[in-house]
């Protein structure tokens, strides 16, 4: 009798370890062996260059928080020589931080380092990053308008579409005649915008009107 309950607790032990090693590698946990791409990163750093390759960032600018994570925008090093800012959600989980989407662009003589004379000659330039519902990426804090101010006298950055509604864009000193500016908007707004930049008095230092469905210099890149 001692011998076919001991025979039993061992079955039902044996049962019970084959059932924890199914669920534990259902869940992708055992032995290291779940996706890599499913995975998520300590930092916001880690889970962009998780993707794109270490060294990535060369210099976070600003980190915006959002419903499930973050936008961050920064510069990248090119190989040219060059710089490009950057732009990408990253989605925080209980596993950590993963990349979802975002771009990059460059634009001429926008860059760091500029005299007060050089900066003077300059304004700004924006880019739009479209919205993603719809799409394989799935819902996100875009569509957003991002760009570099370089005029000193630049303190105000305003964004109307076509029915007069203006939203004001969030300014990020990087350094002295370097700026980061961005904006969320609205996908409802549409694709022409109207954008102004003001001095402390309110005077007009620079204003464009873009059409977003037209083909852009920015470089907006998605990654699944």
């Amino acid at each position: 009798m001692v011998r076919q309950w001991a025979n039993r607790l061992i079955m039902l032990l044996v049962l019970a370890a084959v059932i924890l090693i199914v669920i534990y590698a259902f869940e992708g946990k055992l032995f290291g062996l779940q996706d890599r791409k499913a995975e998520g990163s300590p930092t916001v750093v880690e889970a962009i260059e998780k993707i794109n390759g270490q060294g990535f960032v060369s210099y976070m600018i600003h980190e915006h928080p959002v419903a499930d994570g973050e936008v961050a925008f920064f510069l990248r090093k090119l190989q040219s020589g060059g710089t490009a800012i950057v732009v990408d959600y990253v989605r925080k989980s209980t596993n950590g931080w993963k990349y979802v989407w975002g771009g990059m662009f460059t634009a001429g003589n926008y860059r760091p380092g500029l005299s007060d004379a050089e900066a003077r000659k300059e304004s700004f330039h924006a880019v739009y990053f479209p919205g993603t519902e719809g799409t394989d990426v799935g819902i996100t804090p875009f569509p957003l308008y991002c760009g570099i101010a370089l005029h000193p006298d630049i303190s105000r950055i305003v964004v109307k579409d076509p029915t007069g509604y203006e939203k004001q864009a969030q300014i990020v000193p990087v350094e002295q005649n370097f700026k980061l500016f961005y904006v969320f908007m609205d996908a409802s707004q549409g694709t022409k915008f109207e954008i102004t930049g003001y001095d402390r008095s309110g005077n007009i230092i620079h204003q464009v009107t873009q059409d977003e469905s037209l083909p852009s210099n920015g470089s907006v890149t998605t990654i699944n």
